[in-house]
This record gives C-alpha cells, sequence and structure tokens, in this order.
C-alpha cells in the first residue's frame, strides 16, 4: 500500500510545473499532476529518496480563489481544482491530457506564476548580484496558437496492455475498458490518439485540441479517416510489425501553408498490405480537401524499434509539392519608425521541412526575435550562431542591422540544408559560412574557424532543454578574453540557463537582465532572453 500524506502546502511551482512542499523535518516533496502554489493538497508517494520525495496528487483541500477561473477550454482536461460538477462524464482514456495543465487558471495569474519561476530558478545568482527580471511578455492568443501537433496511432491490445501494467485487478478493468468501447464505438483495432504527457506509454483519445486552429483540427478528423478506411494496420508496439506509427501536421500561419507527415513501418508489408498501400496513396492524391488544404505531404518511412517520429535511419519521401512548407515573419507592426537603423517594413522568409526545428508559436515567435533584437542592439561586423537550427534568430536581424559575415554551427544535416535555403531566399547566401557539426566540437571538426571569429561581433546560442556543453561554456569563456563581442542567449528551460549563466558569469561574462517571453499560454513551458556582455 503506498503511503498517503495529507494536508500539505504547496509554497512554491517549480519548473515542469511541478509542486513543491516540505514534511516537518524539512524534507521536500514533489508533487506532479497540477499542484498550484498556496493550496493545500493530500497526495500519494510514489518514490522516496534521501534527500526528496516524489509524489502524486490525490486531492485539493483548500485553494487560492483569485489563481482559478472556473472553467477549462477543453473536454479533455481533467484537473482536482475544478468543481465535481465540471469535470465531464468522459472515460478516463479520453481524459487528464495534460499537455495544458493551468487552464483552469486565469492568464494572468499564469504569467505571475511563471515570473514567479524563472526567479527562483537564479536564486543562486541572486545571492552574487542584482539582477532586473523585466515584466513577462504575454502571448496575443492563449487558443489555437500551436503551429505543430502530433498523434500516435494505436490498437486495442496496447491500451490493454497499459491497463494490465497500471492497475493490480485486471478482470475489473478489462470488463469496464469494454463497456467504454462497447458505450463509445472504439474501435478495436485502429485509433489515432495523443501521448499523455510524462507517460509515453499512456495515451488519450482526443478528438478535439484548443492549441490548434480548427482549420488543422477538422484536417485531422479528416486524415484520421482516411487512414482506418484503408484498411492497412496500424503499428504494433510489443511485437514491432504492421504499419501506421504517427501523424503530424504543421501549420502556417502567416502564409496559410500546411505539411503534413505521416510516419509508417513498411518492414513487414505483406503482398495484400502493399496492395492496399498503393490504392490508399492514389485516394490521397485524389482527396479534394487534402488538394485545398495541404500545400505538401511527407511520408517518414520508420522501422525503428523506439515509439519516436524520426531517427538518423528514417527515410523521409516527398509524396507531393516540395517537402517543405514557408513562413514569413513580419515585424513592421513592431518597427518604431523614428528609429535610426531600422527599415519601415522588416519581413524574414524562410522555408522549414518535416524535421526541422521551429517556434511553436509562430505568431509570438515575432515579438520574441524583435525583443531579442531591441536587447542586442545595432551589430557591425560578423555574427557566430552555434545553434541555428534551420535559420534561428539571425534571420531577424537581416534588415535591421549591418553586418559583415554569419558563421552557423547546426549538428542536423536537415536543418543545414534548410539554412542554405533560407540565406539563399533572403538574399544573404555569399555572407554566410555553414558548419555541420556539434558546438563543442566546432573547432576540432573545422579549424579554419579560427581566423573567422577575429572579428566577431556577436554570438548566439538557443540550444536544446539541456545545459550548455561544459566545452562550449569553456570556449565562450576563451573567446571573450580575446574580443569584446554580446552573447545573446536564448531558452526555453529557465534552469539549465540559470546554471549556464552562473558558469559564463565565472568566466569573464556580466549581465544584468532577465526577459521572460511567454509562447506557450496553459502550460508551463517559459522562453527567456538574456543578452551577456
Amino acid at each position: 500500500m503506498q503511503k498517503v500524506i495529507k494536508g500539505l502546502t504547496v509554497y512554491k511551482i517549480w519548473y515542469w510545473g511541478i509542486g513543491i512542499a516540505s514534511l516537518p523535518d524539512w524534507k521536500k516533496v514533489l508533487i506532479k499532476w497540477g499542484a498550484l502554489p498556496w493550496s493545500i493538497v493530500d497526495v500519494r508517494v510514489v518514490n522516496s529518496k534521501k534527500d526528496y520525495i516524489e509524489a502524486h496528487l490525490l486531492e485539493i483541500k483548500k485553494q487560492d480563489p483569485k489563481l482559478i477561473t472556473g472553467h477549462a477550454i477543453c473536454q479533455h482536461f481533467f484537473s482536482p481544482f475544478m468543481e465535481k460538477d465540471e469535470n465531464n462524464n468522459l472515460p478516463p482514456y479520453a481524459v487528464w491530457c495534460w499537455w495544458c495543465k493551468w487552464q483552469v487558471m486565469n492568464y494572468d495569474a499564469q504569467l505571475k506564476l511563471k515570473e514567479d519561476i524563472v526567479k527562483d530558478a537564479f536564486w543562486k545568482l541572486l545571492k552574487k548580484q542584482e539582477i532586473t527580471f523585466l515584466p513577462i511578455v504575454g502571448s496575443p492568443l492563449q487558443e489555437g496558437y500551436r503551429n505543430k501537433i502530433e498523434f500516435s496511432f494505436w490498437v486495442y491490445k496496447q491500451l490493454e496492455e497499459n491497463f494490465r501494467k497500471a492497475k493490480k485487478s485486471w478482470r475489473k478493468e478489462e470488463d469496464l475498458l469494454k463497456e467504454w468501447m462497447k458505450k463509445y464505438s472504439i474501435d478495436a483495432n485502429f485509433n489515432l490518439w495523443f501521448h499523455k504527457q510524462w507517460e509515453f506509454s499512456k495515451i488519450v483519445d482526443v478528438s478535439h485540441c484548443w492549441l490548434v486552429s480548427e482549420k488543422v483540427n477538422k484536417l485531422f478528423s479528416h486524415l484520421k479517416d482516411l487512414c482506418k478506411e484503408s484498411g492497412l494496420s496500424v503499428y504494433d508496439q510489443k511485437n514491432h510489425q504492421w504499419f501506421f506509427r504517427h501523424l503530424v501536421i504543421r501549420e502556417w500561419f502567416n502564409t496559410n501553408q500546411i505539411l503534413v507527415n505521416l510516419s509508417v513501418s513498411d518492414n513487414n508489408l505483406q503482398w495484400e498490405d502493399t496492395e492496399l498501400w498503393s490504392k490508399f496513396m492514389e485516394n490521397l492524391k485524389e482527396d479534394a480537401i487534402l488538394k485545398e488544404e495541404v500545400s505538401t505531404f511527407v511520408i517518414s518511412y520508420n522501422n525503428w524499434l523506439a515509439d519516436i517520429i524520426r531517427n538518423s535511419e528514417t527515410e523521409i519521401k516527398t509524396f507531393w509539392w516540395e517537402g517543405a512548407i514557408y513562413e514569413i515573419l513580419d515585424f513592421s507592426e513592431f518597427v518604431d519608425n523614428s528609429n535610426e537603423g531600422y527599415e519601415k517594413q522588416v519581413r524574414v522568409n524562410f522555408r522549414i521541412s518535416p524535421s526541422s526545428f521551429f517556434q511553436t508559436n509562430t505568431l509570438w515567435a515575432q515579438k520574441l526575435f524583435w525583443t531579442a533584437m531591441n536587447m542586442v542592439g545595432r551589430i557591425e561586423w560578423n555574427i557566430l550562431d552555434l545553434y541555428c537550427w534551420a535559420w534561428s534568430i539571425w534571420l531577424s536581424f537581416l534588415k535591421s542591422w549591418v553586418w559583415e559575415e554569419l558563421v552557423w554551427v547546426e549538428i542536423v544535416e536537415e536543418a543545414i540544408v534548410d539554412a542554405w535555403h533560407n540565406a539563399k531566399i533572403n538574399w544573404v547566401e555569399n555572407k554566410c559560412y555553414f558548419v555541420a557539426s556539434p558546438a563543442e566540437k566546432m573547432l576540432i571538426n573545422f579549424p579554419e574557424l579560427e581566423e573567422k571569429i577575429k572579428n566577431i561581433w556577436l554570438v548566439i546560442i538557443d540550444p536544446p532543454r539541456e545545459w550548455l556543453h561544459v566545452n562550449v561554456i569553456k570556449y565562450l569563456s576563451d573567446l571573450k578574453k580575446q574580443y569584446n563581442f554580446k552573447l545573446l542567449y536564448i531558452s526555453c528551460n529557465p534552469i539549465t540557463m540559470a546554471r549556464d549563466i552562473e558558469l559564463l558569469v565565472e568566466g569573464w561574462f556580466k549581465f544584468k537582465e532577465i526577459q521572460p517571453v511567454d509562447l506557450f499560454p496553459h502550460t508551463h513551458h517559459i522562453e527567456d532572453i538574456c543578452v551577456l556582455w
């Protein structure tokens, strides 16, 4: 029997939306599944460590009414913070999606909570120096802002296996599951659902997501029907056979272009399946809705055992049109035309292929990059971008400031291809130098970079959620001893950002302010901007 702890007061929310409480002996309790600040809760202990306890939220005893709106935007959302009559009657497999766990909080409260999370991440540095935390910049859209959404194909036997693992008394759950399947017309052999956050062995039957546009929701529903009608089987994660695996839809807001990426496994196709596949592809080509709505369609052939959309051996084939979509970032609304150095129209074109990274909130990415530009100030010489992805923030500087040469460093080859296209369509390919290498190994792999960075004016880092590699921090610190440049650091993880900046400050850098930007309403994610010099 797992231990239950009652009456804990949540005094802080940590990154990832984890609540922090303390026992009488000051041992910390880390609470998952929806804790909010200054609520009093009962929890179930799931793991006990020497210095802390991991627990799941069971019941809310008391909460701060100023934080709660009282209504969730999504029928698939379920929270103990809602009134009992507000929790819908959908079966358990259709609720607790949990990707946007803060729906029941009003947006002002969400922004204040994110500001507090950022300040808490920098508590060590605050002991050593003063830091100005600028007011968070909120998103103009709280719904329909996502430009990318991913789904997984699923079958009954996988759902059944998850129930077996999760429940000791399987027979009762089996009867209940069969009752749900009959009541809600669940197909035992075909479903296309969401992965539940933090539990990728579990899925949620989501019929509509409020974080993407209505167009994408309708397209998802239509594609789901087309795949089901094809007669092709869903991939079996246990036996590693059959066909359909994942579906990804990307939508660009300023150009209205849509990319569909269908992930399949074709290693074990039988003759009859090959015939069905050929017929299915013809049906896709002739489908009127897809012709009207989808700009390009690609198919990812993924035969790896891991349940991921792409790996190093995945072959992506263009089904129709170019295999990439184009977007425009328009900074015109932010431009102060009285400001010397800015052009009246600042528009940046870019190309994104299926595997390339781009900010999830397109419209507010414009604000993020414009804010970063203003924090950096004027650029006159060379730019070094250590994690350029397909285009990175440097494109935002193109029509604003004068610069000599840009050095791109990126490990993903597909992103380098996109980066080259983006340089070309913005007419700056003759000023760019591309390096396909991990940032920590760039000088080993490309010693000629030493000559190119002599006139460095700005270094840009927008790394993955993990820490900066220790060799990158050492390289930047050594470079700072030789050249007087600015370092622009953008991160979606304030915890790792704070750790990296602390090490950079020890290595000759200075900084004074942090600018949070909210690109992800209803979630714990936060973007932060910092300029070091």
